[in-house]
Order: structure tokens, then C-alpha cells, then sequence
């Protein structure tokens, strides 16, 4: 059993990993003081986008994106199989851990929070930070309104704006424009390649 209690999530496609979730890692890591963050490829997301890279080929992308002491890339969702909700991830790492695990997503993800698996359940169970998207936060509103009382439970991460996207870098590879210092340069080839097809 793992003894270390301050614990984050950071879950997603990777759809592919890029710059952008590894600085927002090394903020995560930092801010909040975490002796571990695990970042938590989905394996078949509720909302599967159409070009969504094997499982296999996402995790091999993010060990190499994340490398890092602090940081632990896992397979859980794939061992876990069916449609990785993420509140199972964050009751199974809670568990694991014997603490309330701090959940990392973006901003863009309160215009929908609505419509995820037992929400009112996962912001109990997590500490849930939000690392801005906007400038201006523009789903507050609309997240107060739909969480209320667990709107207050809600860490918004000081941290800078970074506006790459892996749905825009899919793309730019479809348009055949460079993707050059928007992901990792050790696999720059293969995300081009996989993405062309």
C-alpha cells in the first residue's frame, strides 16, 4: 500500500498527450503540493471521438510526455474495462490511497459537468480543480447554477492559459501543417503518422 495521501488525477484521451497537459502536470504538482500525480489515459471515453489512437499507443505516449519523479502513468481504466466513468477512477485511487484524491480537468468541462456519470457523487469524493481554459470563465455561471452548494467545493488553479488543444493539433496534422514543439519531440513522428492515416 501506497503511504503517499496527497494524490492527484489527471485523466483524459491524450488524444495525443501535448505541451499543454505537461505543463498543466507540472503546475498541478506544485500548486498543490502533491507527492503523486497519476496521469489516467481513458480507455473507452462515454463520448468516444472518431479518431481516437489504440489505448496502447496513448499510454506509450504519455510515459514518454511525463516523464517525471512526481508523476506515474496508469493503466487503470484499461484493467478496470467498460466505459471508464471517472468517478470509479477516483473512488479505486481513494482506496488505494486511503485519502480524497484531487481530480484534474479543464475548464471546457464545467459547460457539460451536467452530463457526466454521477457527477454530484465524484466532486464528493475528490478535491475537483479546474485549470483554466479562458480568459474571462465563461461556464461559471452555468456550473453554479447546476452544482450549487458543490460549486464552493471547486479549487480553480492560478495558473496560465495555454491554448493548444489535441483536437486541434489532429488537425493541423490533417491539413499537413507542423505540430513541431506542440508534443513531445520523441514522438512527434509517430503522433503524425498515426494521424494522417
Amino acid at each position: 500500500m501506497n503511504s503517499k495521501n496527497r494524490i492527484g488525477i489527471f485523466g483524459g484521451s491524450f488524444n495525443p498527450p501535448h505541451v499543454g497537459h505537461l505543463i498543466v502536470s507540472q503546475y498541478v504538482v506544485d500548486i498543490l503540493s502533491l507527492d503523486l500525480l497519476y496521469i489516467v489515459p481513458t480507455y473507452i471515453p462515454p463520448h468516444k471521438p472518431n479518431d481516437l489512437a489504440p489505448f496502447e499507443l496513448r499510454f506509450e505516449w504519455c510515459k514518454i510526455t511525463f516523464e517525471n519523479p512526481n508523476v506515474s502513468i496508469s493503466d487503470y481504466e484499461k484493467t478496470r474495462q467498460g466505459i471508464s466513468y471517472s468517478l470509479y477512477t477516483v473512488l479505486y485511487f481513494s482506496q488505494l490511497h486511503h485519502t480524497k484524491p484531487y481530480f484534474i480537468t479543464g475548464e471546457d468541462s464545467l459547460s457539460y459537468i451536467q452530463n457526466w456519470y454521477r457527477y454530484r457523487d465524484l466532486l464528493e469524493n475528490c478535491h475537483f480543480v479546474v485549470y483554466p481554459r479562458y480568459c474571462n470563465k465563461p461556464y461559471e455561471e452555468q456550473a453554479k447554477n447546476v452544482l450549487k452548494e458543490l460549486y464552493d467545493n471547486i479549487i480553480f488553479l492560478q495558473a496560465p492559459l495555454i491554448q493548444i488543444s489535441a483536437s486541434d493539433i489532429r488537425k493541423r496534422i490533417k491539413e499537413r501543417k507542423s505540430i513541431k514543439g506542440m508534443v513531445h519531440p520523441q514522438i512527434e513522428e509517430q503522433v503524425i503518422e498515426y494521424y494522417s492515416l
